[in-house]
């Protein structure tokens, strides 16, 4: 009889309970923890650095004038610059500081004065069809800067002679 209980015994399966094992198992799990969060802050940290936040609008692109507003929401009180390109072209560069107090009438800043006004009668533009995009230039770590588009397309507009 004592053969055939020890037969038993050595055919079941023993869960693994020793004190290293469990040890072990919750040095793994910590790690893979502690890699998730790291992998979660190198993330947030990045997109807030490298793609901050801007919001504005062009108003209105014609053969006389480029105008429209521009505001970091993070940072409603401090004028950000803008840069015009026509026809994908560094054309004209300012801050966005002239008042626009239906921004803040909208709820958009408490600051008015976040919008810019682009006198095109000083440029020689071709006749025809030209495209209009004011970027946001930001600041980010270090001396770099970006470039963020104010609208998700460039504005078309006509210049006759």
């Amino acid at each position: 009889m004592g053969a055939i209980d020890g037969a038993k015994e050595i055919l079941m399966l023993r869960p693994d309970s020793s004190v290293p094992s469990r040890l072990l198992k919750a040095i793994v799990a910590k790690s893979f923890i502690e890699i998730i969060l790291v992998c979660a802050v190198a993330t947030l940290a990045a997109f807030s650095t490298f793609n901050p936040r801007s919001r504005g609008a062009i108003d209105a692109a014609d053969q006389r004038r480029v105008a429209g507003w521009a505001v970091a929401p993070e940072a409603p009180e401090v004028a950000i610059e803008v840069q015009l390109f026509i026809d994908e072209k560094l054309v004209a560069s300012k801050l966005a500081d002239q008042k626009r107090i239906d921004l803040v009438r909208s709820g958009v800043t408490s600051n008015p004065n976040h919008g810019f006004h682009f006198d095109l009668t000083q440029i020689c533009l071709a006749p025809g069809r030209h495209t209009a995009q004011v970027y946001a230039l930001r600041h980010v770590a270090g001396p770099n800067k970006i470039l963020l588009p104010i609208a998700k397309q460039p504005r078309v507009f006509e210049v006759r002679r």
